[in-house]
């Protein structure tokens, strides 16, 4: 297992310089003047010479491979310069975002795995009823409905009292207090529950036949013995790999759900980085954003090995 570990570390770092180039070359490719984004009106007050000169101390004006190979240095050391617009090292605004935006993504995946697998089981064993035709049509709906929208009727159904209940806060971080962290972990929960209740249900059915459930029952023992520790435990790979692939969804959803909710996570700082062309803060939270994705996916395959002993790594 520390072997396959190791070789999946190696592997992350061409996979990063790949990902770490392809962002870069579309950051220097967006069009637009960083330098006007970012300053404004008072752009329009500078000299030419004035202008230089910031270009020249940012290092815009430099070729594409100078650029490239400066930000590639300081990535190797993550220090990702300073932002153009908040006068900030990227690494601190990142530092200071990136546990809330995580947060936000853990609990919206608390949310998914509790709804999800419950309405996928509930629909297996009450297969053809209309519990489970029930279940899988919310499923449909929640797949079907965009984050932003989600949030956008959730605050007004559950955050005043004009057209709904006024149960918790409209938006904010409220300083870690967690009552402001449902209603965007639901929000965010919700459309990925529909694709794990889906799977779920699709995977304990095709489970169900299996000889060694027959087995365990033939042995005397209980439905709930059955259930949680042979028939859950067996269908539950397809959905960790679901749960995998899912987390690029995940983190782009919490970006949705935190200019929703006002959430000072990644998102509420990469959108006006965008707006700005302010490359820095791009570069920085993309290149990020990789790493948790990639981390993720790793933490997905050693966990195979822990749900089923069958799966060995070397």
């Amino acid at each position: 297992m520390l072997k396959y570990i190791a070789r999946r570390l190696l592997q992350m770092i061409p996979t990063l310089l790949i990902i770490y180039t392809i962002i870069f070359a579309l950051t220097y490719l967006m069009p637009g003047d960083p330098l006007r984004a970012s300053l404004g009106e008072e752009y329009n007050r500078l000299s030419a010479e004035t202008i230089a000169e910031i270009e020249e101390s940012l290092g815009i004006n430099r070729p594409f491979h100078e650029q490239y190979l400066e930000f590639l240095g300081r990535m190797l050391q993550f220090d990702f310069g300073q932002s153009y617009i908040q006068k900030e090292p990227v690494v601190d605004i990142i530092g200071y975002r990136l546990p809330r935006t995580i947060q936000l993504m853990l609990g919206g995946l608390t949310v998914s795995l509790v709804l999800g697998v419950s309405a996928g089981i509930i629909s297996a064993v009450k297969q053809y009823t209309w519990i489970d035709h029930g279940l899988m049509l919310f499923a449909l709906i929640g797949l079907s409905m965009p984050v932003f929208w989600q949030g956008l009727i959730a605050q007004l159904l559950f955050t005043q009292s004009t057209y709904g209940i006024a149960i918790f806060p409209v938006a904010g971080w409220g300083n870690g207090d967690l009552w402001y962290m449902v209603l965007p972990s639901l929000v965010l929960g919700t459309s990925l529950s529909a694709t794990v209740a889906r799977i779920t249900r699709s995977s304990m059915l095709e489970v169900r036949s299996q000889d060694y459930l027959q087995t365990a029952r033939a042995k005397g023992l209980k439905n709930n013995s059955i259930l949680i520790r042979h028939h859950l435990r067996n269908a539950l790979l397809p959905v960790l790999t679901v749960i995998g692939l899912q987390v690029a969804g995940l983190l782009g959803g919490s970006l949705l759900t935190e200019t929703v909710f006002n959430w000072p996570g990644l998102g509420r700082a990469i959108v006006p980085a965008i707006q700005t062309r302010d490359t820095p803060v791009i570069m920085g939270i993309l290149t990020y954003g990789a790493i948790v994705i990639l981390a993720v996916n790793l933490i997905t395959d050693i966990v195979y090995a822990v749900v089923d002993p069958r799966i060995r790594y070397s």
